[in-house]
């Protein structure tokens, strides 16, 4: 598949993608609407006890969450984003690119602006604010899993241009059910995951 055209094709169709992303969201049970719209404001509040704990700025430490973010499960990035703090960043076990933006994050960053310049990286500035700021409406994650749900195939990342087209789409649902794009974001993701696993079982596809 040429993603590329693919995706031109949609940018002339964005309901397509709305109706993708209205077609995983209908699947969604109680629990996930739950858990999922509070998402967010836990990850935020993580991030303030960790800023409490380790007397360090609550924007370094959403900083440094996003940039120890990559390839792991939240779980794993909290135990290694509290490990870096506790260590003041002379432990960190990611790799030296992602360790090397977390510590210039936490002994340079004096600003919003300067940690999102150490992140550099679409997906990780978007999991910054929303972590910092759980109510921005101006921020979304466009990672692997909103890619499939939201047109359909598998793809680990996408271009500039992609990304903010499904963007655009997600807040455009977003408005309709009247929740904050991001608590959309992670409420799909929440759910994605159990029909994504559901699909892994039964052997069908979602």
């Amino acid at each position: 598949m040429n993603s590329g055209k693919e995706f031109s094709r949609l940018y002339k169709s964005p309901e397509k993608v709305v109706e993708n992303i209205r077609s995983v969201f209908n699947r969604c049970d109680e629990n996930e609407l739950l858990n999922g719209k509070d998402w967010y404001k836990h990850a935020n509040l993580f991030s303030l006890a960790l800023a409490e704990t380790y007397k360090v700025s609550e924007m370094k430490v959403a900083g440094i969450i996003s940039a120890l973010s990559p390839q792991k499960d939240w779980l794993h990035n909290k135990v290694l984003a509290e490990e870096f703090l506790r260590t003041s960043g002379k432990i960190s076990r990611h790799t030296s690119m992602q360790t090397n933006k977390a510590r210039r994050i936490l002994h340079y960053s004096s600003s919003k602006e300067d940690v999102e310049k150490y992140l550099n990286g679409l997906k990780t500035i978007n999991f910054f604010n929303n972590i910092f700021n759980p109510l921005s409406r101006e921020h979304v994650i466009v990672d692997r899993h909103h890619i499939y749900l939201s047109v359909g195939w598998d793809a680990q990342t996408c271009t500039p241009k992609q990304y903010e087209f499904l963007k655009e789409t997600t807040v455009i649902f977003a408005k309709e059910v009247n929740m904050i794009p991001s608590e959309l974001q992670s409420t799909l993701w929440v759910c994605w995951k159990r029909l994504k696993k559901n699909e892994t079982k039964t052997g069908k596809n979602t």
